[in-house]
């Protein structure tokens, strides 16, 4: 099997925003892999408008904003790393350093679910948030730890039911 190119920068960014609203925009606008989807400026009103009824922030320093439009053809997943935090409101009362960004059609919500899933039990891993958080400045040549590994393949690809098997025999140790 071909092994797939290494350019998380198509999934991953810095969030320089501190204001929730601002770095979901900049999450959008900044990550190529929304770049396919046909109305950007729709889509981040659906991902802004959700965040408005309620907050996505859950807690240990992470937020999972999503939005959903029809013309959505398959779920696309980014992740703004933000250095000095956003205050999303979380219930933990901590401030957001993982934002992840999830676009969808609401005619795929299985595949929704799966993406949210599979990002749910890789951060639930202490060692992948702090992991994650030490490539502040998209540098991924030092890369050690193998779920982080596992998820920044998992992100790249953007197939989240891959590993589905292999988390499933897996728990990972909680905070």
């Amino acid at each position: 099997m071909k092994e797939v190119e290494k350019d998380y920068k198509d999934v991953l960014c810095c969030v320089h925003s501190t204001d929730k609203f601002e770095a979901i925009e900049e999450v959008i606008q900044v990550c190529p892999v929304f770049s396919d989807i046909t109305d950007i400026p729709a889509f981040t009103r659906a991902v802004l408008r959700r965040e408005r009824i309620e907050t996505t922030g859950i807690g240990r320093g992470v937020a999972i904003a999503h939005g959903k439009m029809p013309s959505i053809e398959k779920v696309h997943v980014g992740l703004g790393l933000s250095e000095e935090g956003i205050d999303f409101q979380s219930p933990d009362g901590k401030l957001v350093h993982l934002l992840f960004v999830i676009g969808s059609s609401p005619f795929s919500q299985v595949d929704y679910l799966r993406a949210l899933a599979a990002i749910m039990r890789f951060i639930k891993e202490v060692d992948v948030r702090k992991e994650l958080m030490k490539h502040i400045k998209l540098d991924f040549k030092d890369e050690k730890l193998e779920s982080c590994n596992r998820f920044l393949h998992m992100m790249l690809s953007q197939h989240f039911s891959l590993l589905q098997d292999h988390l499933d025999n897996k728990r990972p140790p909680q905070e």
